[in-house]
């Protein structure tokens, strides 16, 4: 043999046995080295996701460190050695609180495999949550501010607990002490804080059982409270609770509703025009009578009809304004029979234009509660 020959068997030799140490020892492999998580809603919160890890060499593989790019991107791995073709986890999770937009974060993985640094990307994109609506306080007592003065039920049914809220703040320079006067026994009021800081804010909760009601129409019901300040002031002031309460009518069968009452009426708005304050005819529909002098009241009439197939139980029709006044009508239709309301007002009292609803509440399931419209000018 040649010495040629003997150099051209040395380098392949060596080239060999390079190959077969680079084999020994772990070796870390991921077949996935991105996910991208799309779009993620912020308020959802923090969003995961696990990557597979493999050791593709011939010893254990010894995951010594992750780390990531931004201290909103958290990862947890596999603590114990990986064995040889074995594999281990890289959770990756993402806190998408404070952050919308899109996002790019790399995690690296340093072990003892022989390929260097293992770099994983996680990306998306995130939905901003939706900006909280400021609290607006248009009404007062004393320094007390509330977003109302009424809670108004627009329906529940006779078999539900339903619940509401007034929020408040304190916008004076004193403490506030808020206590609540007695309220019917299926009214259940609380005050959240009692105690209320001055520039505090809290809220005033109501929980209304139907069930224990055991009445039915549109009910009426005022809550007293007592304010009291360090200074000693003293303030009683009293939130209108009003509630349509209604059938069980979620709960007919099929059946039950073809033969159901049905209600229908002779108008949906009852239009007095410009009031007179003098004696004269009223412009408005047929059925006005003339305002008398000083302060007479117009009327119009209001035809409720029973088209259904049973009868119509008419439980209530109100009208939150006390310019309006309802006389008249039934309490139980027959199929076919009708009911006719006087609805009136004071032109006197009427300081402004008006603009109300009559408040008409009936067992008909395809709309037990109906708004009758009435306006007028001044």
């Amino acid at each position: 043999m040649n010495l040629r020959n003997t150099a051209l068997i040395l380098v392949v030799l060596s080239a060999f046995i390079c190959k077969m140490h680079a084999q020994e020892g772990a070796l870390i492999h991921a077949d996935v080295k991105s996910f991208d998580f799309g779009n993620i809603i912020e308020t959802d919160g923090p969003v995961s996701h696990e990557f597979i890890i493999k050791n593709e060499g011939n010893a254990p593989l010894v995951l010594t460190r992750v780390t990531a790019s931004c201290g909103c991107t958290t990862p947890e791995w596999t603590q114990a050695p990986i064995e040889a073709g074995k594999t281990g986890k890289l959770k990756v999770t993402y806190d998408p609180k404070g952050r919308p937009g899109p996002f790019r974060k790399t995690v690296s993985v340093f072990s003892n495999g022989n390929r260097g640094t293992l770099n994983m990307v996680v990306m998306g994109n995130v939905v901003a949550k939706p900006p909280t609506p400021a609290v607006s306080y248009p009404y007062s007592i004393g320094e007390l501010k509330l977003s109302s003065k009424k809670v108004n039920y627009n329906s529940i049914r006779q078999d539900e607990a339903l619940g509401e809220k007034i929020s408040i703040k304190n916008e004076g320079l004193e403490t506030v002490v808020i206590k609540k006067g007695k309220a019917p026994s299926y009214i259940t009021v609380e005050v959240h804080p009692e105690v209320l800081q001055a520039g505090e804010a809290g809220e005033i909760t109501f929980l209304y059982d139907a069930a224990a009601a055991k009445k039915m129409g549109r009910v009426y019901n005022e809550v007293p409270f007592s304010l009291e300040w360090l200074n000693k002031k003293h303030v009683n002031a009293d939130i209108e609770i009003m509630a349509n309460i209604i059938d069980r009518t979620g709960k007919l069968s099929a059946s039950e509703k073809e033969n159901a009452p049905s209600a229908q009426f002779s108008s949906t708005h009852l239009d007095f025009g410009v009031l007179e304050q003098k004696s004269g005819f009223l412009p408005g529909i047929a059925g006005s009578i003339a305002g008398i002098a000083g302060g007479g009241k117009s009327a119009e009439t209001l035809t409720i009809t029973n088209t259904g197939k049973t009868t119509l139980s008419i439980y209530s029709v109100t009208c939150d304004n006390d310019i309006v006044d309802i006389s008249g009508g039934r309490k139980e239709l027959k199929p076919g029979a009708s009911a006719v309301y006087k609805i009136s007002i004071r032109p006197k009292s009427v300081k402004a234009k008006l603009n109300t609803n009559i408040h008409v509440v009936t067992n008909d399931p395809n709309g037990p509660v109906r708004l009758i419209k009435v306006t007028a000018e001044k």
